[in-house]
């Protein structure tokens, strides 16, 4: 199951910590972005329930403010 995780950043965060924190199993790519989010996160695991385990694990990274996961249907 592919997915996209929209990330925020803290303001006062590392920018590169919160990215290396990021590099959980099942994350293929970050992209920093502009605009209301600071980060692209694309992910590819085996099921939802992975997902939402992922999506746990990636919001208590430290730096991380919140995020929104975004399943890719089809």
């Amino acid at each position: 199951m592919k997915a996209y995780m929209l990330v925020k950043f803290k303001s006062d965060a590392d920018l590169d910590k919160a990215k290396h924190a990021l590099e959980e199993p099942g994350v293929e790519g970050i992209d920093l972005i502009m605009g209301p989010y600071d980060a692209v996160v694309t992910v590819q695991v085996d099921d939802l329930a992975a997902l939402g385990e992922l999506a746990t694990r990636v919001r208590r990274c430290p730096g991380i403010r919140e995020s929104v996961t975004c399943p890719v249907l089809g």
